[in-house]
């Protein structure tokens, strides 16, 4: 189906390549995710053999099987509530994010906002804030 007639094409995620991927393949093309495809590039390098080879083999077959289950650790919904709201201080200040300056706006945006989990309420705000603007730094990407 042609992109002009699929009504859907612009309603979707547009970063969704593998389901575009998927819509344009034919039904009997196995598709692999990230992680199964990365361990198939190692299998295929390491033997020297093809993919429709390496599927032939139980061993091989059953490697691919789990790494195709595997997920990944994704991050918690507070996390990415906190990583908007970096990122809009960073597109503010225009600073990078290892700044004292994005450290003490990113604070106070934290407490405008309530971003503050309530299992975490025993400890002081500051040090759960310091605490979190670490971990913060640690998983943000641009």
């Amino acid at each position: 189906m042609p992109y002009d007639e699929d009504e859907n094409y612009y309603s979707r995620n547009p970063h969704d390549y593998l389901s575009v991927r998927k819509r344009m393949a034919s039904s009997d093309v196995h598709i692999p995710n990230k992680n199964e495809s990365k361990l198939l590039r190692k299998l295929m390098s390491k033997t020297g053999l093809t993919e429709s080879e390496l599927r032939e083999h139980k061993v091989y077959r059953k490697m691919l099987s789990k790494e195709q289950k595997k997920k990944g650790k994704g991050k918690s919904w507070e996390d990415k509530r906190c990583l908007r709201l970096l990122k809009n201080v960073l597109r503010d200040l225009k600073l990078p994010k290892e700044h004292p300056d994005v450290k003490k706006r990113f604070l106070e945006v934290m407490k405008d906002n309530n971003s503050i989990s309530y299992g975490w309420s025993y400890r002081s705000i500051d040090e759960i804030s310091n605490s979190y603007f670490n971990h913060l730094l640690k998983i943000y990407k641009k």
